[in-house]
């Protein structure tokens, strides 16, 4: 399939296109520090050609620079060199920007341009040795705060004067170079030029943050003023300081005045008069400085331009200009229609008129106590979307009902939202949560709605359930494993027998968390308190006995006990095997030196952390383009390295993608700076003491000092084995869950049913329950159900559900692409019966997808709406399951 054009392609796809070297770059800019050292001697030593070189013939090209070819000068600027210096030789401390710089380095860059501009007029347009020190201030700047904060937060992207300027002029660039400097980018500026410049100043001017924004149209709008006073104001001594510096005022306030009066009274976007400021600001200043330019460089060359020239590149330059303008106007379309697909708006309390827009554009108000926080969003949303893009405090989760971080309590509207199903309520049982508790992940808005993030469980338990019939002989149960497999297990025996001691034995030295989010402890801040998924007073209200971070060393089958490393022994009536899987042992020569990574549990992903910022670690390859490859690849690149992910098969999710949609969905990682390389595998890795470099077997090199090999799981069964109960790679069960010794029951990654071992967490979940209710003298069995997996990647909308690909002449495939938003949507149907699909970018279906193909909806009478794109119909189903 031919990939769509990229919109606003990133500083790396830039790079892919490009044919400048990194050395080119690097040389040049050695060159400008050069020329800059020669200039500050021509400064001091000879100040009527310093100054001429400097005011007369290189600060008027700025503005026609950064109008053409911004990325030109982003690439070369001495000041930029300054700045990266200490970075690139491995000095800098590499600190984040507190968050005053951050708010105000905006502010402090445009008040320090319109400061030294306009302390031309008295100052550094006659003093050669006074603009050597400005010269070489600013370069001492740079390179501090290249010292001291990482990135380009510590000048270019902050504080730098120009940057302002630059930001203005170079909004949609003529010529755009890719970034050279930050290799890889650390996401040290918000809204950053150097990462992505076709989008970065509509992201500035669009940015929730009234303030943030407000900074940026205040620059606009007074640019035009400060020109045209600037040029007219006479030079001191001809005007007193305080009469000059009142003019230029004047002029700012004057032109912000202006632009103020027609954002009230046009019917025309912000950005749009924020780009004819700049455009009149452009040409008011060639008006004045075209002419004395031309005549500098003309006696320069010994030639007297004529008059005419002047007013022909003046017309020039307006041409140019109206075609920027053109240029601007229409890429902000594309920008919005993009960015509204996942933007909600905030709303004040008397924002009537907002409401009734909403009411007939399909937005619908969603209001978080205590604070009456007041948002539109789009009907389909899930609440945990809506609190996710409006910065509420709440946790992801799986995104599919089954993890329980992520449960609210609804105050209105219960009604608007979509119908709890199967899964949701399971989960909410294992929580102890019933009446007004909801998972935000599974809740579909369709009306207003009221809700807060905080949870009283005492309120919220439900009515307990009574007792069911059980096998009072049974006194002792023993599981094996605290995952969510051992824990759902140890909540059915006891919701089942009030009475039997129950012992939990976990390796691990943590309660049950979240282990699908464990690529968060990489780059996040809040470690393990975020995804611990039962507070630990749960284990003692359902009088369970926790063994954390202990090891069964022998489970003796004869006399009924499991012996652990402690020394202690639990006896047990009925033994429940809970103890997962690992991560497959790579075939990968030196693997295990340090670098190397297995990615499975949440100290794995904190050692990984830690020793990233011990090596200050560049680049990482990852091995396995699965889920938890792709997962951890973006939690790497979230903390600021290079990422090439490598897979062996054909494409990206093999498992849970065809190829078309694994080519959209590469082609998005890839604008995030994740790298592929399909049809590859890694042989070995390489280095002294540590990992330097990963040899593919294809015979080339990739430099790294990280590699994490996720190529598939390993179930845990050497406790089975040494047992002696019948094991085929995982413990063999049948559909009640019991192995081979029908007192020894399973669940989960350990066991596998019918040869499959899907680990999954649903499965394991519902493995789980029937295992407890066998366990405790019910009668329960087990049906395979059908697999939903998603991707837990930023910006993007993934879930695969059952089978992704038709088998065979009785199975037909329902495939719609929508090229230019990059979503794609897929029904694979067996017979008529909906057996699997594939959402990407199509978040509201996913409910009703899912539970159609686990409820094997007959969709022949509905094909033809179907494959018009009129999916609507399946709400109507799913509403009947």
């Amino acid at each position: 399939m031919e990939q769509p054009e990229l919109v606003f392609p990133n500083y790396l796809q830039l790079r892919e296109r490009s044919r400048i070297p990194q050395w080119f770059w690097q040389l040049t800019r050695s060159m400008s520090l050069i020329a800059v050292g020669a200039l500050l001697v021509a400064l001091v030593v000879a100040p009527d050609v310093g100054l001429t070189t400097l005011w007369g013939v290189i600060i008027p090209a700025f503005p026609l620079l950064f109008l053409l070819a911004p990325g030109l000068w982003r690439n070369i600027c001495p000041l930029a060199a300054m700045n990266q210096l200490p970075r690139r030789r491995g000095f800098s401390r590499a600190r984040t920007a507190p968050p005053w710089l951050k708010e105000y380095a905006f502010v402090i860059g445009f008040g320090s341009f319109f400061l030294i501009a306009s302390s031309r007029k008295w100052l550094f347009n006659t003093n050669g040795p006074a603009t050597a020190v400005l010269i070489v201030a600013l370069l001492g700047a740079a390179l501090l705060g290249g010292y001291l904060l990482k990135g380009k937060s510590g000048w270019c992207s902050s504080l730098c004067p120009l940057l302002p300027v630059q930001r203005l002029y170079n909004q949609t660039p003529f010529i755009t170079l890719a970034n050279s400097h930050c290799d890889p980018c650390v996401g040290c500026a918000k809204n950053c030029y150097d990462f992505n410049p076709s989008v970065a100043y509509l992201s500035d001017l669009y940015d929730d943050n009234r303030y943030y924004s407000g900074y940026r149209r205040f620059f606009a709008a007074a640019m035009p003023g400060f020109v045209a006073a600037y040029f007219l104001t006479p030079n001191a001594p001809a005007i007193s300081l305080p009469a000059l510096y009142t003019q230029l005022a004047l002029g700012i306030a004057l032109s912000v005045a202006i632009f103020s009066t027609l954002d009230a009274f046009l019917k025309v976007s912000t950005a749009t008069l924020t780009a004819l400021a700049a455009a009149s600001a452009f040409n008011l200043f060639y008006w004045f400085s075209l002419p004395p330019w031309l005549a500098t460089i003309g006696g320069l060359l010994g030639l007297a331009p004529p008059l005419w020239l002047a007013w022909l590149g003046q017309a020039g330059l307006l041409a140019l200009t109206l075609w920027w303008l053109q240029r601007t106007f229409a890429k902000e379309p594309r920008f919005v229609a993009r960015l509204v697909g996942a933007a909600e708006l905030r709303i004040a309390p008397q924002a009537a008129q907002a409401l009734r827009s909403a009411a007939t554009s399909g937005k619908v108000e969603v209001t978080f106590a205590p604070n009456q926080l007041r948002f539109l969003a789009d009907q389909g949303r899930t609440l945990l979307e809506v609190a996710e893009n409006n910065n509420q405090p709440i946790e992801a989760g799986c995104r599919m009902g089954m993890c329980g971080a992520d449960p609210v309590t609804i105050l209105e509207g219960m009604e608007h939202l979509s119908p709890a199903g199967a899964e949701e309520r399971s989960t909410l049982e294992r929580l102890g949560l019933g009446g007004s508790a909801r998972m935000a992940c599974m809740c579909r808005v369709s009306g207003p709605v009221s809700l807060t993030l905080s949870i009283d469980r005492a309120a919220l338990a439900p009515q307990p359930a009574v007792a069911a019939d059980y096998d009072a002989r049974i006194q002792n149960v023993v599981i094996i494993g605290n995952g969510i497999a051992g824990v759902t297990a140890a909540d059915y025996v006891r919701r089942r027998h009030p009475d039997c001691a129950i012992h939990l034995v976990g390796r691990e030295r943590h309660h049950l968390y979240n282990r699908m989010a464990i690529t968060r402890l990489i780059y996040g801040r809040s470690a393990m308190s975020g995804l611990y998924l039962q507070p630990e007073a749960w284990y003692d209200e359902h009088k369970i006995t926790c063994w954390l971070n202990t090891q069964v060393t022998r489970i003796d089958r004869e006399a009924s006990v499991v012996q652990l490393a402690t020394g202690d022994v639990l006896s047990y009536d009925r033994l429940i095997l809970a103890c997962g899987s690992g991560s497959a042992l790579p075939p990968i020569g030196g693997f295990g030196m340090p670098g190397t990574y297995l990615l499975r549990e949440a100290d794995d992903a904190m050692q990984l952390r830690g020793f990233v910022q011990a090596h200050s670690c560049r680049r990482a390859v990852i091995g396995g383009g699965g889920l938890l490859g792709l997962e951890a690849a973006y939690a790497l690149r979230k903390l600021g390295l290079e990422i090439t992910v490598l897979e062996r098969s054909e494409w990206l999710l093999r498992r849970q993608l065809d190829a078309r949609g694994s080519r959209m969905l590469q082609r998005y990682l890839e604008g995030l700076g994740i790298m592929v390389e399909v049809g590859a595998e890694a042989e070995a890795a390489l280095g002294e003491g540590r990992l330097s470099r990963v040899r593919l077997k294809d015979g080339h090199e990739l430099p790294a000092e990280i590699l994490i090999a996720a190529v598939g799981i390993r179930p845990t069964v050497e406790l089975a084995v040494a047992a002696g109960l019948a094991v085929e790679r995982a413990l063999v069960v049948d559909a009640t869950m019991a192995s081979s010794d029908p007192r020894i029951f399973a669940a989960g990654d350990v066991c596998a049913f019918q040869g499959q071992v899907p680990g999954l967490w649903p499965v394991a979940v519902e493995q789980a329950r029937v295992a407890a209710i066998n366990a405790t003298g019910g009668s329960a069995r087990y049906e395979a159900i059908v697999p939903v997996t998603a991707l837990k990647v930023a910006g993007v909308d993934l879930t695969s559900i059952g089978r992704v690909e038709a088998r065979g002449p009785a199975e037909s495939e329902i495939v719609l692409e929508d090229a230019a938003a990059q979503r794609y949507r897929k029904l694979v149907l067996a017979d008529g019966v909906l057996v699997g699909a594939i959402l990407l970018g199509y978040p509201q279906l996913t409910s009703t997808v899912s539970a159609a193909a686990k409820a094997g909806r007959d969709l022949s009478a509905n094909l033809d709406e179907l494959r018009a794109g009129h999916w609507e119909c399946l709400d109507e189903l799913a509403a009947t399951i």
